[in-house]
Parts: C-alpha cells; structure tokens; sequence
C-alpha cells in the first residue's frame, strides 16, 4: 500500500470528475506533450495520457516511483525520479509542452517561479493549488489578496480562474480547499528581477502609504522628488502600494532610474 506522507505536501486526488475537469480546462489535446509534477498514484497522469501524445511525469518519492513505474506500461508515459525544484525540465522533454499537474502545497510558490524561467518551452501551465494562494495569483489591485505573488505571476502570465475543489476529493483530505488556475505567458515580457524587488518592497510596510516606503527605500531622494516621480507616472500620491496595478509598478520603477 502506498501511503501519502504529509511531509512532501501528498494528497491524491481521486475523484474521475475532477481529473476530467482539469484535462478539459488544460486543452491538452492529442498532438500535445505534457510534463506533470507530483503525479501521486498517477491519477491525473492516467487522464492526461489518454488525451495527449506523451507525458512525462516527475516524482520525488522513491517509493511512488516504483509503483508508477509498475503500474504504467502505456508507450506514451514515462515517470522519472526526479525533483522538481532541481532538474532541467528541459533536458528531459524537449519544447514545447504543456505542464499538468496536481502540485504538492509545500513547494507551490517557489516551483511557480521556476516555471517562469522555462516560459520559451512551456505552453500552458494547469495546476491544482491552494485556493488561498490561487486567490492570491488571482487578485486584482486594491483587494486584500492582492500581494508581490500577484504582481509578479501578473507580469509574466495570464492568469485564468478554473474552478475549486473540496477537499473530500482527496485521499487523505487536506484542510482547506484547492483550486485549478491556469497560466500562458505573455509576449514580449523580458527577465525583471531587479523590478520584483523593488515591488516586495514597497509592500514591506503594506499599511503604510507607497510615498513613505519609498522614502525609506530611497534615503538619498528627497519626498518632494519622490512625490514628483509619483504624479510624473500617473499614480495618486497619497496610494498603499496594493493600489498599483502591474503597468503601475512597471512605470515607476523605470521613472525612480532603476
């Protein structure tokens, strides 16, 4: 029997309605390959197979390697022992692809960043997530989600809502709820990461207003130079950092000589 360890974030998902609704919102179709992360009892993997040409999927836990490995004989799915968070996606399915998966909660965010970096291979991203951090992908300028994960996924992706999942369908059941989003990326978005730390930030002090984390993150300026750069760039001087919209961020970092 292979049990989920609550360490590595496993919870399989079981339910065949949910499996089709993800591989339906993925539109994966038959002349697709498709990298999974995670892929548990191989569930979701099984689904995917049927629809799509290949499918490679990735799992860390020896002991879901071998059962995988004996339970799939299909010419079109491959599992490989692997972690996600280190490998060259690339070096094992080459481009393009389409990523599928059911992630593990405790690796959602950085494993999201890593998929950026291979966004010229990657097609689509479909994942099951947290809803809470979904949410947070998710969310739009002035909410209460709205956060340096929301700008920095908003950036580089468009990101569309699925749906939610209970956790009933889950062995065993999480506590909170998930949620399927999906990611395709932007055109002509270049490398940024000096612009998602300045935005992390001015999101340090989230209560305050952005005029005076900026004056902490730039003591060589004065606030009546800030202020200016602020009205320059068509932002209200007296707006909280979640007030600023994607565009908003990119516009003054490039005004502030970053």
């Amino acid at each position: 029997m292979v049990l989920a360890k609550k360490a590595l974030g496993q919870h399989f998902l079981s339910d065949p309605n949910i499996l089709k609704r993800i591989v339906d919102f993925s539109q994966v179709g038959p002349a697709d390959q498709v990298l999974e992360i995670g892929p548990g009892k191989g569930t979701l993997t099984q689904v995917i197979a049927e629809r799509a040409s290949r499918v490679v999927a990735i799992e860390i836990d020896h002991s879901l390697f071998k059962f995988l490995s004996s339970t799939f004989q299909q010419k079109n799915i491959e599992v490989l022992e692997q972690d996600a968070l280190d490998v060259n996606f690339d070096a094992i399915l080459p481009s393009p692809y389409h990523l599928v998966s059911n992630l593990p909660y405790n690796i959602t965010s950085p494993l999201l960043e890593r998929l950026i970096g291979y966004r010229k291979s990657i097609l689509s991203v479909t994942v099951m997530i947290q809803a809470e951090v979904a949410d947070r992908i998710l969310a739009k300028p002035g909410s209460r989600e709205y956060s340096p994960l929301s700008i920095g996924i908003q950036y580089y992706a468009h990101v569309e809502s699925g749906f939610k999942v209970p956790p009933g369908a889950f062995t065993p059941r999480p506590k909170v709820h998930s949620k399927v989003i999906r990611l395709t990326w932007r055109n002509g978005v270049i490398e940024a990461p000096a612009l998602m730390t300045f935005v992390k930030q001015t999101f340090s002090s989230r209560r305050k207003k952005l005029i005076n984390n900026l004056c902490a993150m730039y003591r060589t300026k004065s606030r009546a130079n800030l202020l200016s750069k602020l009205s320059a760039s068509g932002i209200d001087t007296d707006a909280r950092p979640e007030n600023l919209s994607v565009d908003d961020y990119i516009i003054l970092f490039k005004a502030l000589g970053n």
